[in-house]
């Protein structure tokens, strides 16, 4: 990269010549009036407005793009005005603007004139006035005329753009303050003094210098990929897809193809899919059998256009295949661990093209492959993550879908005292979550099945506001050992109760009901501790027995855990009843 300056004068010349265009993921332009005049504001005060980051433009690189927008206009203004004493420090190649769009648009606006609506004039009097202030009301705006005008109300405004010419300017300045401003009639020292101070304003524009730092032709598509992931100044991740979408248009138009994908498949859009995981499933794709496969970012921006075109809705329809698979697998939104892994899924699910592979029936055993899974989304988050791990994924499962090569099934660390720390944010925190989903068949309080149709609700098993009301650990009433799936009825009946109150009562219901056993049942499908047939049994549900509940479910939930992932699990942790007696 290469960090110079361009003079004012020559950063308008660039945007004349169209030299330097908006690339297509970028917003439009959406600056505020009162943004653009405190920007001109720090101009002529030499304040620093921020440096410009532009991308060389090059043949491997093509991307969609926009010219500024501006009303440029060819004959205007003539060209000696643009040309500064920086010509040699000023790198003509054409470039994409990748951060400073909204600067670089207002600056032409302002000072080529080339507002579509409006004019920007500088007000001289309101500029002497504010000379010892900070304040950008000297900056005016009007409507644009058919004919425009240098100078307006008595030749007391002087539009923007007549500043950098220098003869011209002075001219007016001069004229305005020694000859017309009633407040210097009869004082024409004072009357030069502000003339001269505006003139030095207006000197300060010309000469203003805005950093320019420029990723070179020369450099490695990697690298201009990592820095499309932090420019944005406004703190808005720029997506490998963004740069996908300028990369490829319009043929194929990876936008529209994905809002398409949106609007026929509401599970992507239900699952928050973002249209990089159908290039990663095409990159996959297109990986012949025995090389490794790679999805560095260079890799989906290398995509040959007619593959894409070709294979793009096949990719989509096993991405489909696959969310529902994992929506079965008890996946929400909210609680889906890991979107990696299902692209790998979702790839073999494409290279692996036969009639079974719709649905999901798609394994040769269902059940070793939902163990896969879940072993692979109780890792921590920083086992998951890498592009690596994705191609190793896919490579492991497509030699089991057509060689019956059986995959490694990755080892799950997880003990009570581990399940009890978790939190929300954690990947293996969502995972359990899917676990509770898939595993837990009965509701609660009514004992009523859950099934896909059911709305639930995450219920807390001691309410939230114990921690308000009797200084319970927020940590653990956010914990998982603290919470599962109920119907939303059920959730709405309980409210805000207490477990040793509604337990009770459920208990006893049971008891005269006659069915105390299928109650039993019930507690243990939602992993609650304790057998429901003791009468002392309510005692573990009291305010001071909390952590003990939150210990005993914690082992309830790991040897939940246990039974889907078999023996990948390694645990470490104490029995219920250990954990129980421990206090």
């Amino acid at each position: 990269m290469q960090t110079t300056t361009n003079g004012l004068p020559a950063l308008l010349r660039r945007v004349k010549q169209n030299s330097l265009t908006v690339p297509r993921f970028q917003r439009r332009f959406i600056w505020r009036e009162s943004q653009v005049r405190s920007l001109i504001d720090s101009i002529s005060r030499s304040y620093p407005i921020g440096s410009l980051l532009l991308l060389e433009k090059k043949p491997d690189l093509e991307l969609a793009s926009r010219g500024i927008e501006a009303e440029i206009r060819e004959d205007y203004p003539p060209g000696d005005v643009l040309m500064g004493g920086d010509e040699d420090n000023v790198r003509d190649a054409e470039s994409y603007i990748l951060d400073g769009q909204q600067r670089t648009t207002s600056i032409a606006r302002v000072f080529l004139n080339s507002h579509p609506t409006k004019e920007y004039y500088f007000d001289l009097r309101e500029m002497w006035d504010l000379r010892h202030e900070e304040g950008d009301s000297w900056i005016r705006t009007r409507r644009r005329r058919r004919k425009t005008s240098d100078r307006r109300e008595g030749n007391k405004l002087i539009r923007a753009d007549v500043c950098l010419d220098q003869r011209k300017a002075d001219v007016y300045v001069s004229e305005y303050m020694e000859d017309i401003d009633p407040e210097f009639e009869g004082n024409r020292s004072a009357a030069r003094d502000a003339a001269a101070y505006i003139k030095g304003v207006f000197e300060t524009i010309r000469n203003y210098k805005v950093p320019v730092i420029t990723i070179e032709r020369d450099s490695g598509l990697e690298s201009i990929c990592r820095v499309f992931e932090t420019i944005n100044s406004t703190g808005t991740r720029l997506r490998t897809f963004d740069l996908a979408v300028a990369r490829y248009y319009p043929n194929p138009d990876l936008r529209q193809l994905w809002d398409d994908a949106l609007d026929e498949h509401k599970i992507l859009k239900h699952f928050n899919v973002d249209g990089e995981r159908a290039l990663q499933v095409l990159a996959l794709r297109a990986t012949p059998k025995g090389r490794y496969p790679d999805i560095a970012r260079s890799t989906l921006l290398g995509l040959d256009k007619s593959f894409i075109t070709d294979n793009w809705r096949e990719s989509i329809l096993a991405l489909v295949d696959t969310y529902r698979w994992a929506r079965d697998l008890g996946a929400r939104p909210e609680t889906l661990p890991n979107h990696n892994v299902l692209a790998a899924v979702a790839a073999v699910r494409c290279v692996c093209n036969r009639e079974e592979s719709r649905g999901g029936d798609f394994w040769p055993d269902h059940d070793f492959v939902k163990r896969w899974y879940y072993s692979k989304v109780l890792q921590a988050g920083s086992s998951q993550a890498s592009n690596y791990k994705i191609g190793q994924d896919f490579r492991s499962l497509r030699e089991y879908v057509e060689d019956h090569v059986m995959p490694a099934v990755s080892e799950v660390k997880l003990n009570a005292d581990m399940v009890l720390r978790l939190r929300p944010q954690d990947v293996r925190y969502k995972a359990l979550q899917c676990i509770f989903s898939t595993t837990i068949r009965l509701d609660l309080r009514t004992g009523r099945m859950l099934d896909g149709e059911s709305e639930l609700h995450d219920h807390h098993i001691y309410p939230r506001n114990a921690h308000r009301k009797y200084g319970l650990p927020r940590n653990l009433l956010d914990s998982i050992c603290n919470r599962l799936y109920i119907l939303k009825e059920s959730n709405l009946a309980i409210g805000e109760g207490y477990p040793e109150s509604y337990f009770g009562q459920l208990a006893q219901t049971a008891r005269d009901n006659g069915t105390a056993d299928g109650f039993r049942r019930r507690m243990a499908d939602c992993m609650i501790p304790g057998d429901p047939n003791d009468r002392y049994w309510t005692d573990i549900f009291s305010i001071e027995n909390f952590e003990a509940f939150c210990k005993a479910r914690a082992q309830l939930i790991v040897e939940r855990v246990r039974e889907v992932v078999g023996s990948s699990l390694k645990d470490t942790g104490l029995t219920p009843e250990e954990l129980v007696d421990e206090d």
